[in-house]
């Protein structure tokens, strides 16, 4: 068919015609992360005699396109989206030259597959030449030397930190509404009221934090990021331009606010966002990390970053069947792809009726994980703290704010005691505040959004 092209065949995205005249070297992407992409395809085609026939976004995507002949090579990141271990067979029993990017490229898991593993962060250099060697049919022995690329300082953290070393805790969830955000926030008043602590939300789909404190939605992650912070002393600055407190009886604990806008969510990068919680890590006892229910695609790099530093890992789930099964494909996707160890996986159980939910030891057992809490159904104490815009673990009334209290003193090796409600606070009608607070928040919002009515106003910024 001259002049015709295939309906099925894909086209190539990247790179030109070989100056040189020779075969174009026909390049199957599977990245599953846009800044690993940004960062390695414009310098793999720039030469001109390699471009890349298509970039998947999943494991069996690109199987099949390998299958069907469409690529000379192919270039995958372990944590691809469905790339299972029985995909990953099958692309090498293709036989089409593989190059695999890993954490760990001297994993026995890699070493047995006849394909030339890097590290993520490898170089394009590093990735052009090992892919040239595939297709030589060549392989590096395991001891070749890995690249060394010089990462900010603040990045590389200690091997084996001491006992008191600074504590990063991801509050991670399944899809639903399982209570994730109540969880985080109150954790970090709780600890907050004893330790220097941050609370970040994290959330690129749906930030809630600033709605549930009535905090400012103008001083955010993205604000953050479009101040480039590079040196100690800008660091230093943006943070004290964009951190607020916490809460009122919360002396040492403080808050960034997620990204405001849909159209700001690619102004966050995965390597800004390990600066940053390298640069909290200095400065607090405690970093909080609200992390969004999606983990996979190319949309949830910042959610797999989170994830990927935290020390801890807590994973939400509603008491009910479908929380559950919510929770437990999420732990799948922790573990098989985010290659989490189950000692840094905790379960916390939340609206938990004795009366009709499974007990604490059947859902240990049915999801083989240990349970950090199991958190009671406590609807009155939840609707005050929604419609107060305050923390439940200050209500002395909310048996699941008592909970969340006990659990953040279990993660603080103590018990926690709040500091007490000033004369001020004590004397405003509940009822009133319960009626007006939410209302005015909104206007007040609606206010900043649009850079009216607020001081803040001036410091909104259209996404780029």
């Amino acid at each position: 068919m001259t002049g015709e092209q295939h309906p099925n065949r894909p086209t190539f995205d990247h790179g030109t015609a070989p100056r040189g005249g020779g075969p174009l070297l026909r390049l199957a992407v599977g990245l599953g992360d846009p800044e690993r992409e940004r960062r390695l395809l414009p310098a793999l085609t720039e030469a001109g005699d390699l471009g890349t026939v298509a970039r998947c976004l999943a494991g069996d995507e690109l199987v099949e396109l390998v299958q069907d002949r469409w690529a000379d090579a192919v270039l995958v990141a372990f944590d691809l989206h469905r790339l299972t271990g029985t995909a990953l067979a099958e692309l090498v029993q293709t036989r089409v030259p593989l190059v695999l990017l890993a954490p760990d490229p001297d994993d026995p898991r890699w070493q047995a597959l006849s394909s030339i593993t890097l590290p993520l962060d490898a170089s394009p250099e590093t990735v052009r030449q090992a892919l040239e060697a595939a297709v030589r049919g060549e392989r590096p022995p395991a001891s070749a030397p890995r690249p060394n690329p010089e990462p900010p300082p603040a990045v590389t953290a200690p091997a084996a930190p001491p006992t008191d070393a600074l504590a990063v805790i991801a509050v991670a969830s399944g899809h639903g509404s399982p209570g994730r955000t109540t969880v985080a926030l109150n954790l970090a008043v709780a600890l907050g009221a004893v330790a220097p602590t941050v609370l970040v939300d994290a959330d690129l789909a749906g930030p809630s934090v600033a709605a549930y404190l009535d905090a400012d939605p103008t001083r955010n992650l993205y604000m953050l990021a479009h101040a480039e912070p590079d040196s100690a002393r800008d660091w230093e600055l943006a943070l004290g331009q964009e951190l607020q407190p916490l809460a009122a009886r919360c002396p040492q604990g403080m808050l960034l606010c997620g990204v405001p806008k849909p159209e700001m969510r690619r102004g966050i990068s995965p390597r800004f966002y390990e600066r940053l919680l390298a640069e909290l890590q200095q400065r607090y006892r405690y970093v909080i990390l609200d992390v969004g229910a999606e983990l996979l695609g190319t949309d949830a790099a910042l959610h797999r970053t989170a994830v990927r530093l935290a020390g801890q890992v807590l994973l939400v789930a509603s008491a009910d069947l479908v929380g559950l099964w919510h929770v437990h494909a999420a732990l799948g996707v922790l573990q098989s792809h985010l290659q989490l160890p189950p000692e840094r996986i905790a379960l916390v159980v939340n609206r938990h009726d004795r009366r009709h939910h499974h007990s604490r030891s059947e859902i240990e057992w049915a999801l083989g994980l240990t349970t950090a809490a199991v958190l009671p159904h406590d609807y009155g104490g939840i609707q005050r703290a929604l419609s107060t815009q305050q923390p439940l673990v200050l209500d002395q009334r909310s048996r699941a704010g008592r909970s969340l209290l006990d659990l953040a003193g279990r993660l603080h090796g103590g018990n926690i005691l709040l500091p007490p409600e000033s004369d001020a606070a004590r004397t405003i009608n509940p009822l009133r505040q319960a009626v007006t607070c939410p209302l005015t928040w909104l206007r007040r919002a609606n206010g900043r959004a649009t850079g009216k009515g607020d001081s803040h106003g001036d410091r909104v910024v259209s996404a780029r």
